[in-house]
């Protein structure tokens, strides 16, 4: 290509062309060593930069451009950003080498030193963009990365699918390993502990969504010591990151270097895993070593290569182009060191937390730490939790009321008059907290025997108000005080006004809930009832609260070492210390001006409370369904579910059936649409519904075997009227 590109150059052209052709020389071609015939200097720069433009070739430029995917333009921005940066490179090894080849070189190019520096890097930037074009060009017909097959599962968005089998993970098995595992969370994933304290307790005025099957008040303890614990480590690494910097900026990204090199040479891959369950990589210390050995030396070099660069006294600094570069050196040395050692303390106190106090035999939801010993401020916002998690009101925000119970699982509706059998009968008066007070007492003392399944739970049957929190001035009984956050609790008198009043904001709910294997696996049954104008109106919503995410299992599959080993937590450490140290200031102060601004944050949430009357007090956020993950890892976790469900429906629908009985009503119809519910899952209201190799609807169309279940997939959800 550039010996294409020089013939169609001639003497005369200017500008672009004359820019590409210096871009073309500049990275030297000339592979045999010689003299310059202006300077008498050795000839060394071209064979110098050239080797450097193909080592950066062989090695970046199959990581960077071979393995991007190839649509969005990612490809192409790849490529670009590869030819560009070995381009750079080469150009500045390039002209180091000639202002040190020989004093006053640079007269050949008929510039300042200056001049000649921004040239290099001009052409260099240059012959960078070419370099990226020519690469795309190259990969044009090559596939991209290859991408994870993803399990299979139904189709819908909004259901989990199955789990990948041959990676281990540890399913809860007793009532409270869900509370347990985010416990667990707080300490090993950051942002999960930031979401706890700054959405859950952050919010002084907003609700709490609360979930079946876990307790968040530990939750949010234990959140609030990772973020103190947190808060320490990037100090000291800030300290690391400043003792750095006072010598020489540059050298930080040595620093960052230093461990992340370790750190990937610092394990051996099993060279047989086992297939039926996992191997833990082995340290590899000689690995270590030479590699230590390698980035002294190529510290040191690195040091007295820009020691001999005519460089100002700023960008001296900058650069610790000074002394050598041995104390920038040592700085970079001991700021790695520093850093290392804090984030490797930090791990061991996380790794003794989760193999002491957050085991499944030690584990105890009103242990340390208590909230006055971690955040003083928090104390009351805690207390406020609890209640909520005691109350029977669900204070939302958006359009979804049922926020913290999971994915929807189905719905379903029942309309019925209230019609005697015969013309001449009559029906017994009767309202809709009547009916409330016989299913609460029907699934109160029939459907206990659900909870014999993996790590189940009593069911819990409760009352519930939900409510928007744009909806909540000018009720008293839901918000007593404009300057607090909404009530959690509501008397049984207000709850039966509202169940009698299904027509404002507020709507009464009849919930039904059964925590299994150890709450991971929750399903939620909620019935509404109405009677208005002569008819009886039920509304299910059935939801499920799915297993949480898979590294949030990974307090039970630590392996048996003895707690603290900081052997064994070594390898994990450096590779997480780099990026630590980079983001520790910027973290700090973050930190900083979130304590800062919290009060100031606090009053103008007070004033905009005191004057707009649509102020949203709802709860935008559940920390249960935050930590929910995409997958179910087990068989029979769905299938509980759905069976916990299915005789939830039944026992309630039968409730129904009994009650209209003794009320003269006649239960014909109801009788009709309960065997629809019960026998399809749906209430067929119109389009199209497929059950097994049945479809009901207009042009309706079967197939006898689903391509979901030849797939071994999880069955599709139940139909749902309106679904």
């Amino acid at each position: 290509m550039r010996e294409g590109l020089l013939d169609a150059w001639t003497s005369g052209d200017a500008g672009v062309m004359s820019m590409v052709y210096r871009a073309l020389l500049a990275q030297g071609w000339e592979l045999s060593p010689g003299t310059d015939p202006y300077t008498r200097a050795p000839d060394l720069r071209g064979n110098v930069a050239f080797l450097v433009l193909l080592a950066g070739i062989a090695l970046l430029v199959p990581r960077l451009v071979g393995r991007a995917p190839t649509g969005g333009g990612i490809r192409t921005a790849a490529s670009l950003g590869a030819g560009v940066l070995i381009s750079l490179v080469a150009a500045l090894v390039s002209w180091g080498v000639v202002v040190t080849a020989e004093p006053g070189a640079t007269i050949a190019f008929g510039r300042s030193d200056d001049d000649v520096f921004i040239l290099f890097l001009l052409d260099g930037l240059v012959f960078g963009v070419l370099l990226g074009l020519a690469v795309r060009v190259l990969y044009s017909g090559a596939g991209g990365a290859a991408q994870p097959e993803r399990p299979p599962g139904p189709a819908a968005a909004d259901t989990p699918a199955v789990g990948h089998t041959d990676r281990p993970v540890a399913t809860g098995s007793r009532p409270g390993d869900v509370t347990r595992y985010l416990c667990a969370a707080a300490y090993t994933d950051p942002k999960f502990a930031r979401r706890v304290v700054e959405g859950l307790l952050g919010d002084r005025l907003g609700a709490m969504a609360v979930s079946p099957g876990v307790d968040l008040v530990p939750v949010a303890r234990h959140s609030l010591t990772a973020r103190r614990l947190h808060r320490e480590r990037d100090r000291r690494l800030a300290v690391a990151y400043g003792l750095v910097a006072l010598f020489a900026p540059l050298w930080l990204l040595y620093a960052r270097l230093i461990p992340a090199a370790l750190g990937a040479v610092s394990t051996s891959s099993v060279k047989y895993p086992s297939a039926r369950g996992r191997r833990l990589p082995r340290t590899a210390p000689l690995r270590m070593a030479a590699m230590a050995v390698s980035l002294l030396a190529g510290g040191v070099l690195t040091g007295v290569v820009l020691s001999e660069l005519p460089l100002p006294g700023v960008l001296r600094w900058l650069l610790g182009a000074y002394g050598y570069g041995i104390p920038p050196l040592l700085a970079a040395l001991a700021g790695a060191a520093l850093a290392v050692r804090t984030v490797l303390g930090q791990e061991a106190d996380v790794d003794a937390r989760l193999r002491g106090a957050l085991r499944r035999d030690a584990f105890d939801p009103d242990g340390l730490p208590r909230p006055a010993a971690v955040e003083p401020w928090a104390a009351a916002r805690i207390a406020a939790l609890a209640d909520a998690q005691r109350g029977n009101v669900t204070c939302y925000s958006g359009f979804t009321p049922f926020l913290g119970f999971g994915r929807r699982e189905s719905e379903w509706t029942l309309s019925l008059p209230l019609l005697p059998p015969e013309p001449s009968g009559s029906v017994t008066a009767f309202d809709a907290w009547d009916v409330v007070e016989r299913l609460r007492r029907r699934l109160t003392e029939r459907v206990g025997g659900l909870s014999a399944a993996p790590g189940g739970s009593e069911l819990v049957v409760e009352d519930r108000v939900f409510v928007s929190g744009r909806e909540l001035p000018g009720d008293d009984r839901l918000l007593p005080d404009p300057l607090r956050a909404p009530a959690t609790r509501l008397p049984e008198a207000a709850l039966r006004q509202i169940a009698l009043h299904p027509d404002g904001p507020a709507r009464h709910f009849l919930a039904a809930h059964l925590p299994l294997w150890g709450g991971e696996i929750v399903p939620s049954h909620f019935l509404h009832v109405a009677v208005a104008g002569g008819t009886l109106h039920l509304r299910c919503e059935r939801y499920v609260l799915g297993p949480v995410r898979r590294d949030m299992h990974a307090v039970d599959l630590l392996p048996p070492a003895p707690a603290g080993s900081r052997r064994a937590l070594l390898p994990g450490a450096l590779l997480r210390t780099g990026g630590a140290l980079w983001r520790a200031p910027w973290s700090c102060l973050a930190e900083f001006l979130t304590e800062r601004r919290r009060p100031r944050r606090l009053d103008g949430e007070l004033r905009a409370a005191r004057e707009d009357p649509a102020y949203d007090r709802g709860a935008r956020m559940s920390v249960r369904e935050s930590a929910q993950g995409p997958e179910y890892f087990h068989h029979f976790q769905l299938l509980d579910a759905r069976r916990a469900l299915n005789a939830l429906d039944r026992h309630a629908l039968a409730a129904v059936r009994d009650f209209l009985d003794e009320h003269g009503v006649d239960t014909a119809d109801f009788r009709t649409q309960t065997q629809t519910i019960l026998n399809h899952g749906v209430l067929q209201t119109g389009g199209v519904s497929v059950v097994g190799n049945q479809a009901v609807g207009t042009g309706a169309r079967a197939t006898a075997k689903s391509a979901q279940a030849s797939a071994g997939g999880p069955p599709p959800s139940g139909g749902a009227a309106g679904r």
